[in-house]
Order: structure tokens, then C-alpha cells, then sequence
């Protein structure tokens, strides 16, 4: 996956929060999608085919929200 594409396909407002979530800088988070998400797709999908519908936890709900620093 290129960077760009990343951008692309994420709206700034929801990487301005994943970034203030995670404490990465959007350069890094770009960057760690950028490199983790093909494999992600490849467990999530196994086969090539989506998973049932089920009240698993998605993706990004285990991402803790960042506490200020005070």
C-alpha cells in the first residue's frame, strides 16, 4: 500500500484522532498502516472470502484512547 493511498482513504479528521488515540505522529501511523494493514486484511479474510457477521471486537476498538498528558 503506498502512503497516498492511505490519505486517500482516510479522512483527516479520523487520522488526526487515531494519531491523538495512538500518540503516533500521523507520519508514523500513516506509516504503520502503510505496513500492517495487508496483513490484516489477509487473517481477517481468510480465503479470500469475508467472515460471517458476528459481535467480534473490530479492528481498531482494542486502540485505547490517548489520556492528556498533564
Amino acid at each position: 500500500i503506498d502512503p497516498k493511498d492511505v490519505e486517500t482513504a482516510i479522512d483527516e479528521d479520523t487520522l488526526t484522532a487515531l494519531s491523538m488515540q495512538t500518540g503516533l505522529s500521523r507520519d508514523e501511523l500513516i506509516a504503520r498502516i502503510t505496513k500492517d494493514l495487508p496483513e490484516a486484511v489477509d487473517k481477517l479474510t481468510p480465503r479470500g472470502e469475508l467472515p460471517a457477521a458476528t459481535d467480534e471486537i473490530a479492528l481498531l476498538d482494542q486502540v485505547p484512547p490517548r489520556t492528556p498528558e498533564r
